[in-house]
């Protein structure tokens, strides 16, 4: 089923209504949510809030699992820049956005989909305009991908970059003061997010089908045939990736 039929076959049974998850600071955002509640300001029902102490213990696996798991979106809200409770959280969730926005689009999702708001204590009619405008552009931009299944396998891929540690070293050393310019900092993270991505798309194929030539590989990840190659020859290099005989006078790989 492509999207375009799945959003009919909404429409047809009621309309397409998305699921956003929000991610909420505890002193700030959540106690917004709350005060637009008990100041009854209405604010349309399709948000999950998830109670958290500050955005910047936000994972970017946990945005990446909301959109695994079927939310159509996904809002960090916190406290505004200068009123974090820990000093630095939002500021440090600040940087981290931009890589998960940058990861997010890299995997064939709709950047909007997430969002990244400050949301005082006292600002409950902005927290229910916020849900609102969200609401609308999601409904928009309508489902998730990733109810397909074609797509989601590179939010897999994505979910293990995330998890490997040269990656989550890299995004957690932009979050500290560094000794180079922040903009090639900057695409340094971003080819190094790349580059995991691409190779764990490859491991993944190879556990599921393997063992795979370099061109069976690119045909399944949609990787071009040069870029596979390197990344097998890399991953050859680290002892992840080995020859498993010959196919068609190709190289057949498999996992270690």
């Amino acid at each position: 089923m492509t999207k375009e039929n799945l959003i009919e076959q909404e429409k047809a049974a009621g309309g397409f209504e998305p699921l956003i998850v929000a991610y909420c600071c505890n002193w700030c955002s959540y106690a917004g949510a709350d005060l637009a509640g008990t100041s009854r300001f209405e604010y349309p029902v399709n948000i999950r809030i998830v109670r958290i102490m500050c955005t910047g213990r936000v994972d970017p696996i946990l945005v990446f699992e909301a959109l695994r798991m079927g939310a159509d979106g996904v809002l960090i809200a916190g406290c505004h820049p200068g009123d974090c409770h820990y000093q630095k959280g939002n500021f440090m969730m600040e940087k981290r956005f931009d890589y998960i926005k940058e990861a997010v689009k890299s995997v064939g999702i709709e950047p909007e989909r997430v969002r990244l708001e400050w949301v005082s204590a006292s600002e409950g009619g902005k927290w229910a305009a916020l849900v609102r405008e969200m609401t609308e552009e999601i409904r928009r931009l309508g489902p998730n991908p990733l109810r397909f299944a074609r797509d989601a396998k590179k939010t897999e891929a994505a979910l293990d970059a995330f998890k490997s540690q040269r990656l989550r070293w890299v995004v957690g050393r932009s979050q500290i003061k560094v000794e180079i310019e922040e903009e090639k900092y900057r695409q340094t993270v971003d080819s190094i997010m790349h580059v995991e991505i691409e190779r764990h798309m490859i491991t993944r194929a190879l556990k599921d089908k393997g063992p795979l030539t370099a061109e069976e590989l690119a045909q399944l990840t949609g990787l071009q045939p040069n870029r596979t190659v390197q990344h097998l020859i890399a991953l050859r290099r680290d002892g992840l990736v080995t020859e498993a005989g010959e196919k068609s006078d190709q190289y057949l790989y498999q996992l270690v």
